[in-house]
Order: C-alpha cells, then structure tokens, then sequence
C-alpha cells in the first residue's frame, strides 16, 4: 500500500454520466490484483472517495466510474495532467485457481451495473489462463459496457470508448437488460441457471439484491425487508444456492468506506465467520460465509 500524488493521464465520458480515467501510478499498477481498490481525495471533501481498478496498462490505472454525488462530479473534472492523491491497493481481492487445476478450467462472471467495473480487471487478469463468460445485466442498452469502438463515430462518448480495453480473445460477454433493449431481457441472475452447466467458479459484482437473490434469500412481513424490497428480490429472479449449484462463488462487496483500511470498522458485516470489515477483510467474500438478513449496504 502506498499513497501517492499521480498524474492523470487520459479522461473521458464513455457511458451517459459514467467516466474513465487512466493515473499513471506504476507503484500501484505492478502490484494490484483484481477486486482491489484505491481510495483518492476528491477536492476539500473530508472522506476519501474508493474506486475499484478497473484494468491496467502499466504504469497506468484506470477507473471506471458513475458520477453520483460531490466527490465523483470533482473527479470527473479532472483534466489529464492533474494531479490526484491515491491511496491502494486496499483490500483483498478475487482469489483465482491455478490455470491447470482440473476444477478451474471455466469461470463464470456476473456483473449488475457498474458492478462490471472490477471484472473487467479479473477478466483481463484469468483470460489467458482460463474459458471465461461474462454477463452484464443493466435497465437498458445505453448502460451496457460498450467495450473499445472502431474509429467510427464522432461524439464524445464514442470517441472515449476508444480508450476501453477489447474484450479478450475467447471471453464470451453476454448482454442482459430489463427492457429488452438489448442482448437477452429480464435479470443478469434470472439466466445463470442455464450458465452454471461446465462453470466451475463463479465470480459477481453488483447490488445487494442482486446477491441476495443468489444467495436464494426470502424475507418474510416480520422481517427488516419492506414489501418492496420482497418484489426486488423476486425480480432479480431468486433461486436456491442449490438449484444454481453453485460450487463456489466470491461476491464484492460495495459499500460505503470511512478509513478504508480498517481503522475506523465503519464497514463491518456480520459473517458466519464472525463480524468482518469490508475493506479490510473484503471486499471480496464467499457468497455463503455472509449473513445476508443482516447486511446492510
């Protein structure tokens, strides 16, 4: 871990509202693994802000991010040739197998929203080693990851998803929107049951809901879950750990981080292992080690 003053190097809108930018911080990109993070400090605001690594192309890292609130809007101001204070890698990160293990030959990867922002990483990491099938599920085809573009198109937009990475020889990326927009219609979780046949792992990044509904959680009138939140979990198509047959399957966690190295214990769950720290311990976690009734994100 080290905290550090870099550079900005390239900056771009390359979805509606959601940003990349590449810092050039070779400390950083020689030693981050998938599912890490970085904290930065955005402006005069008290709380760092943490962003997963989104890929590396060394000495550079870049972020991937949605503008949501003061510190995100401050950075997607940035210009290259600013300097931003980053701190990272934080946290633990995906665990992958050896590439020969006979149990790892087929990884499956199941990003909700900006949930794609790690796994693009982990994709770009394992893609040599392993047969790879991504999904992305989104509302609409506007939010889907556009991977890098041709030369074609003049906008803003087009012209920053150039700076995308490709999607890697062999990966097949599978598009899933609510609206039917795009790619198959309904929840990136109502399809994994006919994904699971031959995937030996399992790999996710998005909402609660999303997890919850992976997890195979129910909730009753008596329980923290309103009524809404029970027709959520129905629409993220819920099922049984045992029907998806999930031999094994590591989520990450998004949370909201004070310290974001431990200190503070802002971000502590509870898990069958006992009580956790997101960014310490996480933010990556066995789906099932974690209580999910009692999360709160």
């Amino acid at each position: 871990m080290e905290q550090v003053s870099s550079t900005v190097t390239d900056t771009a809108e390359v979805m509606p509202g959601v940003h990349l930018m590449r810092i050039e911080a070779p400390g950083i990109a020689c030693s981050v693994k998938p599912g890490q993070f970085i904290t930065l400090q955005c402006g005069d605001l008290i709380l760092r802000r943490p962003l997963s690594v989104h890929y590396v192309a060394s000495p550079e890292i870049a972020l991937l991010f949605r503008v949501a609130g003061k510190g995100t809007l401050w950075l997607s101001q940035r210009q290259p040739g600013d300097r931003v204070d980053i701190l990272g890698p934080l946290g633990n990160g995906f665990s992958l197998p050896p590439g020969d293990s006979e149990q790892s030959q087929h990884l499956l990867l199941v990003a909700g929203g900006m949930g794609i922002a790690p796994l693009v990483f982990l994709t770009q990491y394992a893609a040599s080693l392993h047969a790879i099938t991504l999904v992305h599920g989104v509302s609409t085809a506007s939010q889907l990851y556009p991977w890098a573009v041709g030369e074609k198109g003049s906008s803003a937009v087009a012209a920053g998803q150039r700076r995308l990475p490709t999607l890697p020889e062999g990966v097949r990326f599978v598009a899933v929107t609510e609206d039917g927009s795009a790619g198959q219609t309904g929840m990136a979780t109502g399809i994994l049951p006919d994904l699971l046949d031959g995937t030996d792992q399992v790999y996710a990044c998005g909402p609660l809901s999303m997890y919850e509904a992976m997890a195979g959680v129910t909730y009753h009138s008596e329980s923290r879950c309103s009524r809404d939140q029970e027709s959520r979990g129905t629409r993220e198509g819920l099922v049984s750990p045992h029907n998806l047959k999930l031999k094994r399957c590591q989520v990450s966690l998004e949370v909201r981080l004070g310290c974001g190295f431990g200190a503070c214990y802002g971000c502590t769950i509870k898990t069958k292992k006992g009580l956790k720290r997101v960014c310490r311990d996480g933010p990556v976690f066995e789906l099932d080690d974690i209580i999910w009734q009692e999360v709160r994100l």
